[in-house]
């Protein structure tokens, strides 16, 4: 009998050791500076995504200075699991600094959505998304873009599930995360004064707050509430206004807004308002339900009132004498007299003209717009915006090729570099077409937004 429960109590020691062992695999480390994950345990390798400095990661396997990357709850001991891979030397055991840096966008499909291992249709099915599904997207292509799990913490093009056509998300809101059961449990609105303690009980209290003489201490006092200080504009929509989701009329829609609806708006840019709910009392342009245009939102007047033939000037055949003048005055000044006001706000955000090119790189006339750097969580980045004079559109090689031009041409030691690239007709003022960013050594990452050329000659 002594032998078969001492040979149970092995057999669960060795389950528990082992589940121990597939949960604890390798160590919690934590970047000293934002860092890049490659593709291979080497810096030449291609770069699939990046760390931001103190961000919680786990690490394994060890190999030539270099080790494999994992989300820190990672439990698969394998590094097929792996999302990428760093310089072993860069990542502490301790959290020296922590800058996060937020990535992607929590969205949801209102309909079963296939998600395929390249941006296309022909790409292999590797999941499908059911209906109110949350997931986080980013790094999109075209008309697609990569699928990560919703709680997945690192930035990384090895850490999607896949790829799915950006057109069919929704942007996730407290109401549809609340139908998808993911929506936190309603907390009492006004609970100012704590319950009373009753006199019997001990009451551990901090840092002596609250102690006096005797054995009955007395009720703590109410908890003050501050008010949240006043922002933005609260305004009733005259009209029907749609909500996109950028500050371009070729934005995915949202929703739209009906005639009397209240509204919160803030963040006035290029003749688009953020807009928030009328209760909104965080100022957060993250926190917006969407843009919509100010000249819409403001209300200005619809109509043009066009002069009648009794306010047109007088014809040169015929000269009113002084009486007929002040007759037709009165009768004008009685019945015809109307106020013209014109809604400036309607130009506020009317595009300019194309820039004139100077320069020429493979076979495009181009010009540099504004050449910028900046600080970005600890790195150095060099920003060019460049306009293509071209009625033509580029294709993927050929703006990649064009950008790795401009790259050599304008990069500096140690510096990172993203070329913007506009086209004619867009908004110089708002998202780029093109996008491709680059180290000190390479391309790292390159996009365009088909949905950026609404309103012009390309689409």
């Amino acid at each position: 009998m002594r032998k078969i429960n001492t040979i149970v109590v092995l057999i669960v020691s060795l389950l528990l050791l082992v589940a121990s062992t597939a949960w604890a695999f390798g160590e919690i480390r934590y970047p000293d500076r934002p860092l890049n994950l490659r593709k291979g345990r080497s810096a030449k390798t291609s770069w699939v995504g990046s760390l931001y400095p103190g961000q919680k990661v786990r690490i394994a396997f060890l190999e030539d200075g270099w080790v494999a990357v994992f989300e820190p709850g990672e439990t698969r001991n394998s590094e097929s699991a792996a999302v990428g891979y760093s310089n072993v030397k860069y990542l502490k055991r301790e959290q020296t600094r922590v800058e996060p840096k937020p990535w992607g966008e929590l969205v949801y499909t209102p309909r079963k959505l296939n998600v395929r291992s390249k941006p296309s249709v022909k790409g292999q099915k590797l999941a499908t998304l059911q209906v109110m599904e949350h997931v986080k997207i980013d790094f999109p292509q075209d008309d697609w873009t990569m699928v990560f799990s919703p709680q997945a913490t690192i930035r990384s093009e090895k850490n999607a599930i896949g790829y799915s056509s950006a057109k069919y998300f929704k942007p996730a809101t407290e109401s549809s995360m609340n139908k998808a059961g993911l929506g936190k449990e309603p907390v009492a609105a006004e609970q100012s004064v704590p319950a009373p303690i009753a006199v019997s009980e001990a009451v551990e209290v901090e840092d002596g707050q609250g102690q006096v003489g005797g054995s009955v201490a007395p009720p703590p006092a109410p908890v003050s509430v501050k008010t949240p200080k006043p922002w933005g504009d609260v305004l009733t929509v005259k009209r029907k206004v749609n909500i996109r989701k950028g500050r371009t009329s070729g934005s995915r829609y949202i929703r739209t807004l009906k005639p009397g609806e209240k509204v919160r708006v803030d963040f006035l840019k290029s003749g688009w308002y953020a807009v928030f709910n009328e209760n909104e009392l965080i100022r957060s342009e993250s926190r917006a339900m969407g843009y919509a245009l100010q000249s819409l939102i403001d209300g200005g007047p619809e109509e043009v009132v066009i002069p009648t033939k009794a306010m047109a000037a007088p014809s040169a055949t015929k000269t009113a004498t002084p009486t007929e003048t002040s007759v037709a005055s009165t009768k004008s000044t009685a019945s015809q007299k109307k106020t013209m006001v014109i809604d400036r706000s309607k130009f506020s955000g009317a595009k300019r003209a194309d820039p004139i090119p100077n320069k020429t790189a493979h076979g495009y006339q181009y010009r540099i717009i504004e050449k910028a750097e900046t600080r970005q969580l600890g790195e150095t980045w060099i920003t060019v915006k460049v306009f293509l004079a071209t009625k033509k559109l580029p294709s993927t090689t050929a703006l990649k090729d064009f950008s790795t031009t401009l790259w050599r041409e304008n990069k500096k030691a140690n510096k990172n570099l993203a070329v913007l690239v506009y086209l004619p007709g867009m908004d110089l003022e708002d998202l780029a077409f093109g996008v491709t960013k680059f180290d000190n050594e390479r391309m790292l990452e390159f996009w365009v937004r088909k949905a950026t050329l609404f309103g012009t000659d390309f689409l």
